[in-house]
């Protein structure tokens, strides 16, 4: 028996690229197809995805694989790598052909780039993000307590546990991309101390459905510990040693009637922060945000956590800036995921209620793509230890013809599966 192991290394460049100009300065034309199974519009939205990815392929891919040669017989294993394309994208042909929806695009990298002197900067968009230019999809988001590992450590910050997620609520509400509700007394995990995030997926699972949201978010502050104390005089405060700090009482400990005092200079602030889709109870992110605090960090009367006092020290401004780097952060990591809304009611098999509408960002005319959970069907990980979902059939499509502020009423355009009440639509973008 000979066994030979190939590698390679595959660079797809177009040669007009490499020759010529910037990369990217000239139009990108792609084509893509998808079967037409769950009809039409179901079609033309996977059919421009494809044609997106063939444009991203054909333009920058990278192919690694590897072939194991035994007896005659050849396998292979490839991981296909292209960046995202960034720009406008336009229709240029579509038509359907033997049961295949056809789409011929082009993306021009530079019509983002234009505007008028002056004008505000737009946030760049992924040309296969999925999200309708000029407009704001707001999803349901709800956070839950952060456990706290050391209590004694933050025994001056009053509130912690409860008040962080309300804060991160706040912050949240403000980026204007979600419907965020606070649940700061709900846990996801039973054992906050000891379990891993993954152990939350069935308790996260439950809070979808009871909340009516499409994210939880949950965390564990890890530390809030002083790691530093250096000595400072003090004029107005006595050597009271049952005051936080330690007192320095040897030579000129007394001069000029002060005092001086070892305080702390330097505190840390360290949490876990962890993102759950709250369809399948998977863990999207589970992301480490630290930072350290210097100057005087431990305020001389305890303030309760997120309050305007507890803002205006080194401490409190330190932790401030840090809430904020993992607002930004979330929002990029959920930015492209697409719009999730559950069917709540059908009526002659045709007419759909689901529960997004007006304030989510909903219009009459959106079309969504329709899915069904496969309930009875949950993947699990070797051994059956790790429950990673529930899988979905792509059904068909819908589009709207009511909105109301908290819902809207749909019509069904296409469904090979029978439709109903917990099924879910998510959007297709308008091109």
């Amino acid at each position: 028996m000979t066994i030979r192991l190939l590698t390679c290394k595959v660079a797809a460049l177009v040669a007009a690229f490499a020759l010529c100009a910037p990369v990217w300065a000239a139009p990108i034309t792609a084509e893509g197809m998808a079967a037409m199974d769950a009809g039409s519009p179901a079609a033309r939205e996977m059919a421009i995805r494809d044609a997106l990815q063939q444009a991203a392929i054909s333009n920058g891919a990278e192919l690694q694989s590897l072939q194991l040669m035994e007896s005659g017989n050849v396998s292979e294993s490839s991981v296909l790598s292209a960046p995202s394309l960034q720009g406008k994208v336009k229709i240029l042909q579509e038509f359907s052909s033997d049961g295949v929806y056809h789409v011929r695009l082009s993306i021009d990298p530079q019509a983002s780039a234009t505007g008028p002197v002056g004008s505000a900067p737009k946030p760049a968009q992924s040309a296969s993000c999925g999200m309708p230019a000029g407009r704001v999809l707001r999803r349901k988001l709800l956070t839950t307590y952060f456990y706290v590992v050391n209590p004694s450590e933050a025994n001056d910050l009053q509130d912690l546990a409860t008040a962080l997620p309300g804060e991160m609520a706040r912050r949240l509400r403000l980026q204007g991309q979600f419907d965020v509700r606070n649940a700061s007394r709900l846990t996801v995990l039973s054992n906050m101390a000891a379990d891993e995030p993954v152990a939350g997926w069935d308790t996260v699972r439950e809070l979808g459905r009871r909340e009516d949201v499409q994210f939880v978010i949950a965390g564990r502050v890890l530390s809030t510990a002083v790691v530093g104390k250096s000595l400072r005089h003090t004029m107005y405060e006595s050597n009271n040693t049952s005051q936080q700090g330690a007192y320095y009482t040897g030579p000129l400990a007394g001069l000029f009637g002060g005092a001086l005092k070892y305080a702390p200079s330097a505190r840390q602030f360290d949490m876990e922060l962890w993102v759950y889709d709250a369809l399948t109870g998977a863990v999207l992110a589970d992301q480490r945000f630290s930072r350290l605090a210097q100057g005087k960090v431990v305020a001389q009367l305890p303030a309760p956590f997120a309050t305007s006092a507890f803002w205006q020290g080194d401490y409190g401004k330190v932790v401030d800036g840090l809430l904020d780097q993992a607002s930004r952060q979330l929002v990029d990591l959920v930015s492209c995921i697409p719009l999730s809304a559950k069917v709540v009611k059908v009526e002659d098999g045709r007419q759909l209620f689901i529960n997004v509408g007006g304030l989510d960002g909903m219009k009459v005319g959106d079309q969504m793509l329709l899915y069904k959970p496969r309930s009875a069907q949950i993947l699990r990980s070797g051994g059956g230890v790790r429950e990673l979902g529930v899988p979905e059939d792509l059904s068909g499509t819908i589009t709207i013809t009511q909105v109301q502020p908290n819902f809207s009423i749909a019509q069904v355009q296409s469904a090979r599966l029978k439709v109903e009440e917990g099924d879910y639509v998510r959007f297709m973008t308008r091109r």
